[in-house]
């Protein structure tokens, strides 16, 4: 008797919580932040709430990344005729930008 492959499969998480992986066994098992991620990814976490929201509240994203966001250069514009945007003199940067430190 041929073995019955399983066309779907169970989406892993809790409370409209999922987690997906592109390969098997990448994503750390009972634990968000480990000290070493498998694969040699680095864990980081992307927030979608402001910080006074209620912890109850706090909608949040683990991300395992091949490199971690703070080692990204900057973007450069880039001329290919292909990009048309409306921002009324005011250019996008899509570059990190952060606060200066207190002096």
């Amino acid at each position: 008797m041929a073995s019955r492959v399983q066309k779907y499969q169970y989406q892993a998480g809790f409370g409209n919580h999922h987690a997906t992986e592109a390969l098997p066994n990448t994503l750390p098992v009972g634990m968000n932040n480990p000290q070493q991620c498998p694969r040699g990814l680095y864990a980081e976490q992307l927030s979608g709430t402001a910080f006074t929201a209620p912890r109850a509240e706090n909608q949040r994203s683990w991300l395992y990344r091949v490199r971690p966001a703070a080692v990204h250069k900057q973007y450069k514009k880039i001329d290919n005729g292909m990009l048309n945007t409306n921002w009324a003199g005011c250019e996008p940067n899509p570059s990190q930008l952060r606060w200066n430190p207190i002096d």
